[in-house]
């Protein structure tokens, strides 16, 4: 999950819920570049977060997370596929609750480095989705959120630098589709906001 690593310098920043603290988020942020006994870690931390605060879907959302992780690392078919599936059921129920209940919109106050919460999980779950094999159908759940984020004014406010993981990710999804008119507009964006270098598609695949 290479395009999730790539956002680990927005989450030293990002505001979390009650159960979820600073130290969580540099733990999953550790499990997702590093993988390893960090991702394990990770999983406890926010299954305890959750069973301490069953109304955190925040929480919810790490939780399932740290399983899509567990579940990459995993060499067992069976297990793979058990945690994969767990995971991606969390979060996507995490993402509805927090946009039903988000009437005060925290959700979608900015963070110290400009990026609302809302974004990054939005991201992470993009990434993740359009990642997984094509046997789970997440694919186009996480197109569409990617479609959602390129669609977000807000993302304008922040320094493309900050979001090139989620410009190159929905440029990979793009192109994963055989989308090539979709990928043409979003390589454009990327381009002129001068971190084109950042992705793995170049002009000459999109010709």
């Amino acid at each position: 999950m290479k395009t999730i690593a790539c956002f680990a310098v927005l989450l030293a920043s990002l505001s979390t819920h009650a159960t979820v603290d600073q130290s969580m988020i540099n733990l999953y942020q550790e499990a997702a570049n590093r993988g390893g006994e960090a991702v394990e870690k990770s999983y406890e931390t926010f299954k305890t977060a959750r069973e301490s605060d069953p109304a955190d879907a925040v929480a919810l959302f790490y939780l399932g997370a740290s399983e899509t992780l567990m579940a990459r690392d995993s060499w067992l078919p069976w297990k793979k596929l058990s945690l994969a599936e767990n995971g991606i059921a969390r979060m996507d129920k995490a993402l509805t609750l927090l946009t039903q209940g988000d009437t005060t919109g925290e959700q979608t106050q900015t963070t110290q480095r400009g990026l609302p919460q809302d974004i990054v999980l939005k991201g992470i779950a993009a990434a993740t989705f359009t990642q997984m094999p094509e046997f789970f159908n997440t694919f186009e759940r996480g197109y569409s959120l990617y479609h959602s984020l390129m669609n977000d004014s807000r993302l304008a406010r922040v320094p493309a630098q900050h979001l090139s993981w989620i410009y190159c990710g929905a440029l990979d999804a793009a192109v994963n589709n055989a989308d090539l008119t979709q990928a043409n507009t979003w390589y454009q964006t990327v381009n002129e906001l001068g971190i084109s270098s950042q992705c793995s598609v170049t002009r000459a695949q999109l010709q």
